[in-house]
């Protein structure tokens, strides 16, 4: 593991907007009901999903699950695995250890509840590349006011293209991180009309936050003058958030694809945006390859392929020279509410009581659940996962 301090500003800006493009779709080009097919099998066998949903306003946009869907995933021999809805919109299969075969073929196959037919193109399944180390830098770097920088890590990997590999790859990133909850004193006013201290079945203040990173990274290696490739950066983490607090986990899967499916997520890249959800919604036009079987012209949104993946994890506990996030969030609101005029759906309140570290005065006031217990946030579990490291 390396810890450099300070690359040069304007790589880091160069860098970010090779990942990062704002793309506002015309009114015409995006219309509200259209299927969205996410479907990126891997080689790695397990529990692997396809998501099917429609489409919805890009400004405000919800997720609207397609349900009841027939899904399978064919081979170029015959052989299928079928995906059963787990929950509504998402189709998982346990993919078995010899289904998925480096140099084999593969095709998805929907049938809607409506009875349309859906198929992809063809994917082939292309050989894993190893990742040789994954490290990170801390960086800083200047803002829009000259008195203040961003300080943060950027994780980078080294990696070499074996002979028989695919040279289009692209780096999915999972990042996990240890979250606390200021441990200010909670309390509910639920249905029974009566301001009791939170349960403890209500109240956890330190949990573990998964999700995936929303940036794309692609790379089209047929052109390096060397098999090796150092120095590839990736993710940028800074501590204007907790996520280097207490634990920071970061797992990089390395995909290796075929041609059409480098291009897909390459153009997928230049037409996203940081904030469009990428695993949750899918709102870009970038031109798919799947098909109704009755109807060439009707609009697919979402792409099929298969990669072979490698992957790697990286845990950071501590980085010297870092500041750390501190900043007072959660604090409960200046009153208390005016209980007797609440509604029935209004119900549960939360509320907490916390002393102002500024003034010593004490409050009490509303608040939110998830400032309360950390499990109900997006991602969260309120134990560590298998691969934290153990104090």
């Amino acid at each position: 593991m390396r810890v450099i301090r300070g690359k040069a500003y304007i790589f880091i800006l160069l860098f970010l907007s090779g990942c990062v493009e704002r793309y506002y779709p015309g009114a015409d080009e995006i219309f509200t009901g259209t299927l969205v097919i996410n479907a990126s099998l891997t080689s790695i066998p397990g529990i692997q999903t396809i998501q099917i949903s429609r489409s919805d306003g890009l400004l405000y946009p919800e997720f609207i699950p397609e349900s009841s869907c027939v899904v399978e995933v064919e081979n170029q021999l015959g052989e299928q695995l079928s995906f059963s809805e787990s929950t509504p919109g998402y189709y998982s299969a346990d993919v078995p250890e010899g289904f998925m075969r480096i140099g084999d073929q593969y095709m998805l196959r929907v049938v809607t509840s409506n009875g349309n037919i859906y198929l992809s193109d063809y994917s082939r399944l292309k050989p894993p590349t190893a990742i040789d180390n994954i490290y990170f830098e801390m960086e800083s770097y200047p803002t829009i006011d000259p008195e203040v920088s961003i300080d943060g890590i950027r994780f980078y990997i080294d990696f070499k293209i074996d002979a028989d590999s695919s040279e289009f790859m692209r780096w999915e990133l999972l990042e996990t991180y240890e979250f606390h909850n200021p441990n200010y004193e909670g309390f509910i006013y639920s249905f029974d009309r009566v301001l009791r201290p939170l349960p403890d079945s209500l109240d956890d203040r330190q949990c573990w936050i998964t999700g995936h990173v929303n940036a794309i990274y692609t790379l089209d290696a047929a052109n390096l003058t060397s098999p090796s490739y150092n120095y590839m950066p990736l993710h940028f983490v800074s501590n204007e958030t907790q996520r280097l607090s207490y634990g920071y986990s970061l797992l990089v899967r390395q995909h290796a694809m075929d041609a059409p499916s480098f291009r897909y997520w390459d153009e997928l890249k230049k037409n996203s945006h940081s904030q469009s959800g990428l695993y949750d919604r899918l709102p870009s036009m970038t031109p798919g390859n799947i098909s109704n079987v009755d109807d060439p012209d009707e609009r697919i949104l979402g792409f099929f392929g298969v990669s072979g993946v490698t992957e790697k994890r990286l845990f950071v506990k501590e980085v010297e020279g870092l500041k750390k996030y501190d900043v007072r969030f959660c604090f409960p609101y200046p009153e208390m509410p005016r209980f007797r005029y609440l509604m029935t759906a209004d119900l549960p309140v939360y509320c907490s009581r916390a002393i102002d570290p500024e003034t010593g005065v004490q409050h009490y006031g509303e608040t939110v659940h998830e400032c309360l217990d950390c499990r109900v946030r997006k991602g969260s579990a309120g134990d560590p996962p298998d691969y934290w490291p153990i104090d």
